[in-house]
């Protein structure tokens, strides 16, 4: 079939995918969201975590615009939000609107996509693409499964299903293919839902940015609450270049947040031992203690540890599989989408708040009319911000619209 010029599928009903199907309405689009989980899933999974950021920097403009026609209540713009307070008072009231409500699709994965008629190699960069249709296998839960179509593709289907390996040099270590089902890879509710598995036992926490720090953090308020309670923080970062000050950040959260966990780091907490310095070699499970060991290298020697737990908050990065019969170029640092990734690493930014604003031409790719938008777009990259995804958001559907007038015209 051949779908009008005006339709637009977006891929997640996350902030990004939401706020580009509420621009896409401004412009006249007919946008439809396929979202594999419930609306905000991803958020949800780190509900329990307060973000940096304040209310007033996770709120699309075209999502607030959508939402006060409702009468819709902001919440305080300057308090920082949780992942779950991002869901209930921003994702879920957007969704449920009428003007949305029929569009976005939850609990319907997109497999794969592809270009209608047109093979991955066939017009290798050539704009007579754009006159194959977006062809998309979409499963629902019962794994019934239909092709739809649209002219336009937007994917913002973020990062955090597809968690890094703990071993050195991002692959896994030994054992780690194998034990991983058992082992947890995200930052869990350590002082609430998952409260069980760490009270009272002794965890290796793998990684060293914000989410490893959030994770020692509960560790060790949760050690103050449960005797016996205890964590060994492994990082390849030495002490010394663990979470560097920020000076003179304006966002107080992550400034408590690395301060505290510096300060664990330097030995302020005696229920945590930082190890600084060193790669994961190994893991091995004894099913008779059901403990771990795991080898840590440090300047050629190992170093073993034996935890009841591990938490391996190595970072994310895209999951691909779904659009590889696209023609995506990727960065080969990175894994973000290339134009966007050079221009990021050109400009040398080492804080989400320093990123530089890019247009429209950083964010295309050799396939025409496909959009990478939000974090997956940054791939490996860890400074994105959800105000830069919505700053993507309108630069692409602004683009599409004008792209739409000029084929009005001719």
């Amino acid at each position: 079939m051949t779908p009008a010029r005006n339709t637009l599928a977006i891929i997640g009903a996350g902030p990004i995918g939401l706020e580009a199907a509420a621009a896409a309405l401004d412009h006249g689009f007919d946008v439809h969201v396929f979202e594999q989980g419930d609306v905000g899933s991803h958020s949800i999974a780190w509900g329990h975590v307060r973000m940096f950021t304040p209310w007033r920097m996770n709120v699309g403009p075209a999502a607030a615009r959508l939402l006060a026609r409702a009468g819709w209540t902001a919440p305080d713009p300057e308090q920082c939000p949780t992942g779950l307070d991002l869901v209930e008072r921003l994702l879920q009231p957007l969704a449920a609107l009428p003007e949305l409500a029929k569009r976005v699709h939850t609990r319907a994965q997109v497999a794969h996509a592809s270009r209608s008629g047109a093979l991955k190699g066939d017009l290798i960069g050539d704009e007579r693409r754009r006159a194959h249709p977006f062809r998309l296998l979409v499963r629902d839960p019962g794994g019934r499964e239909s092709f739809l179509h649209a002219h336009s593709l937007i994917d913002a289907s973020g990062v955090y299903s597809r968690p890094n390996w703990a071993g050195d040099g991002g692959i896994p270590a030994r054992g780690e293919l194998y034990l991983a089902p058992q082992m947890s890879y995200h930052v869990d509710d350590v002082l609430g839902a998952r409260r069980g598995r760490y009270a009272g036992r002794r965890t290796l926490v793998i990684g060293g940015g914000a989410s490893a720090a959030t994770s020692v953090l509960a560790l060790a308020e949760l050690a103050g609450q449960t005797p016996g309670t205890s964590a060994v923080w492994a990082t390849r970062e030495r002490l010394a270049e663990l979470l560097p000050e920020i000076h003179g950040d304006p966002l107080p959260e992550r400034r408590a947040l690395y301060a505290r966990a510096r300060e664990i780091a330097r030995g302020g907490d005696p229920a945590v031992t930082h190890v600084g310095g060193v790669t994961v070699d190994g893991f091995e499970f004894n099913s008779a203690t059901h403990r771990y060991r795991a080898t840590l290298m440090s300047a050629g020697q190992p170093r073993v540890e034996e935890v009841d737990e591990v938490l391996v908050n190595a970072g994310f990065g895209p999951d691909d599989s779904a659009t590889r019969e696209l023609q995506v170029h990727e960065c080969y640092a990175t894994r973000g989408t290339m134009k966007l990734s050079a221009a990021l690493l050109g400009a040398r930014s080492k804080d989400c708040l320093d990123a530089p604003a890019l247009g429209i031409e950083a964010l295309r790719n050799p396939e025409p009319g496909f959009f990478v938008l939000g974090n997956k777009s940054y791939g490996r990259n860890p400074n994105f911000l959800l105000e830069t995804g919505y700053r993507q958001v309108a630069e692409v559907v602004v683009a599409l619209a004008q792209e739409l007038e000029v084929a009005a015209q001719a």
